[in-house]
């Protein structure tokens, strides 16, 4: 590979955004964009980056989930769409979300998200907390799964009868 010289304005550019904040190959592009250097000129710059190891989006995904994941209960659909937005590979963002995440781990996550949403707000009916439910990435077969389970061992929410 025919890697351009320290000096060379995008490069050194790439650089000084890597060394302020981790980003991934599709953030550093595109900031290099916005500072308006040649679309080669930038393939260049990022091509010597991950050569160096400067970037990586493996660990950036791996770093991003552990993250998230341990300040708070939050579902695989909502890691996979901040990953995507993150400019992650599908594939690449799907194969380290389950590296972190496993069957039982998902059912401990919406537990502890329900528990937490319940604390937070006591009046919600099953129909908020499940909308809220999403919105943290749980898929509907885990809310409603965890909302007949929450029925069953506290009994009905007041104001709601069933949940079907």
């Amino acid at each position: 590979m025919n890697s351009p010289a320290p000096a060379s304005p995008a490069f050194a550019a790439a650089v000084r955004l890597l060394s302020g904040k981790r980003l991934t190959k599709s953030q550093l592009g595109q900031k290099l964009r916005d500072r308006g250097y040649e679309p080669s000129a930038i393939e260049e710059a990022i091509a010597v980056c991950e050569e160096r190891r400067y970037i990586d989006d493996r660990t950036y995904a791996q770093l991003y989930v552990k993250s998230i994941l341990d300040r708070k209960p939050v579902g695989r659909m909502r890691l996979l769409h901040d990953l995507l937005r993150h400019g992650i590979d599908g594939d690449l963002a799907h194969a380290v979300i389950d590296e972190f995440t496993g069957e039982g781990d998902e059912e401990e996550r919406i537990d502890r998200a329900l528990a937490k949403l319940e604390a937070i707000r006591p009046q919600d009916g099953y129909e908020q907390l499940g909308r809220r439910l999403e919105r943290q990435g749980f898929t509907a077969p885990e809310i409603a799964k965890a909302l007949r389970k929450r029925a069953q061992t506290r009994g009905v929410i007041p104001r709601f009868e069933t949940l079907e």
